[in-house]
């Protein structure tokens, strides 16, 4: 039906609630063109300001799952589960859990997104392998979805196109961090999957959108109850972002370092500790509750032996990366032609690492995006030598840039900050919520 589109801003900007109804008209208007990106506009910074109730959360994830096609993986006999990550600097667990989930005997479709101002983006760090296709049709995803057990696939024209709207007018709105909104949009997506199982990870920190552990545990709740009333069963981990994940960021450097942890390598105790977490939730969320305590052991046997960075090759061979290039691995990653060493400024202890600049310093070098628009040179990166409570010497390198070309270094040697410490050792995995 026709929406007044003014009416139903100002319910929003005076504090009201909408029924569900009116929600699904208002954007379903919108969609028809018959309700203008400043309407929208409008109506998200009222949102933004006055937050959505749980009914009006969920109401809005429906329209989204509702405003386009779904994966149809009825045919698939093995369970469908799938993680989402809510963002950070030097994440790439979704590289690992892919493969692993799948040669577990599950069926992952891992829909991804792209980086953003500080936080990488998945697809951006699989488009750094030759040849690699992530936009893919519907009708292919479940192909190899039947084939492989599991896939990476951006979000594709059919599925959510809501969601992709109203992203982008978030986006340059300022109204990206809003619980009900992310929560929103998110659910909306993952319920175009159908799913049996989800599992969170809600980063909280200097390198997340939630920057405190309350704000984390808000958005968790919201996402796993709104979950369940979409007939989602999900759990979430709030996990710390104080310092990038792993010892790497970029694009082709954190695929180089997922390869590593696929063939069964702890290159690092953190990244390490919250793939094989996740990976256990998602066993959990769709397996018969017989594997217990034993997930852990099960699933560093499926890395230690192969059998995860086999089906890494097979999905990525099946998304049209050659398998000259998968036998090449990681040579065949692109490599940017300077190395170029980030000292620490003092000595002392590393007592913080400013994650959230970090990010954006390196965006600015091309290993990410400023604004949608940019391009991405999967080349660049940076290595990291020296995390927080580690000693340090000053002039020692703490990191190392991959760049083209000369580089101011000064900005990067600011994010290590170093004092006399100790520092006070911060929970990995805070909490869970089910």
């Amino acid at each position: 039906m026709q929406v007044n589109a003014t009416e139903f801003i100002i319910v929003k900007r005076d504090g009201g609630e909408h029924r569900a109804e009116e929600l699904g008209d208002f954007f379903r208007g919108y969609l028809r063109g018959e309700v203008k990106d400043y309407h929208v506009a409008a109506w998200l910074m009222a949102a933004y300001e006055r937050g959505l109730s749980v009914a009006e959360r969920v109401a809005l994830t429906r329209v989204i799952r509702e405003s386009g096609g779904r994966l149809d993986l009825g045919g698939i006999g093995a369970p469908k589960v799938d993680k989402h990550s809510t963002g950070g600097v030097g994440d790439k667990t979704s590289l690992v859990l892919t493969p692993l989930i799948a040669a577990m005997g599950a069926c992952v479709p891992m829909m991804s997104g792209r980086g953003l101002g500080h936080t990488g983006g998945t697809l951006d760090k699989l488009e750094s392998i030759p040849g690699i296709r992530v936009q893919l049709a519907v009708e292919e995803v479940v192909r190899i979805l039947e084939r492989h057990g599991g896939v990476f696939m951006g979000q594709t024209e059919e599925i959510a196109p809501l969601d992709r709207a109203l992203y982008a007018l978030r986006d340059v709105t300022g109204t990206v961090e809003s619980v009900g909104l992310i929560t929103a949009s998110i659910i909306g997506k993952k319920a175009c999957e159908d799913l049996d199982g989800l599992v969170l990870d809600v980063k909280w920190g200097r390198g997340a959108f939630m920057r405190t552990v309350a704000e984390a545990r808000m958005l968790a709740q919201s996402l796993v109850e709104t979950a369940r009333e979409c007939g989602i069963c999900a759990c979430a981990l709030i996990t710390d972002m104080n310092e990038p994940l792993g010892q790497s960021v970029g694009n082709a450097v954190e695929v180089e370092e997922a390869l590593m942890l696929l063939r069964g390598e702890k290159v690092d105790e953190r990244l390490w500790e919250v793939t094989l977490r996740l990976a256990e939730e998602m066993c959990r969320a769709v397996f018969d509750e017989e594997g217990g305590e034993k997930w852990r052991e099960k699933l560093e046997g499926c890395l230690r032996s192969g059998r995860a960075y086999e089906r890494f090759e097979e999905i990525i061979a099946a998304q049209g990366v050659s398998w000259e290039t998968i036998r090449q691995l990681p040579g065949s990653l692109p490599r940017a032609p300077e190395r170029v060493a980030i000292r620490a400024r003092g000595s002392g202890v590393v007592c913080g690492i400013d994650t959230y600049r970090l990010g954006r310093l390196l965006a600015g070098l091309g290993a990410g995006r400023v604004r949608v628009s940019d391009a991405i040179d999967p080349a660049i990166g940076l290595y990291i030598y020296k995390h927080c409570g580690e000693e340090v010497r000053a002039g020692e390198a703490v990191a190392e840039l991959c760049v083209r070309g000369s580089v101011e270094t000064k900005p990067f040697e600011e994010c290590f900050e170093v004092g006399e410490g100790p520092v006070e050792e911060r929970q990995l995995i805070v909490e869970e919520v089910r």
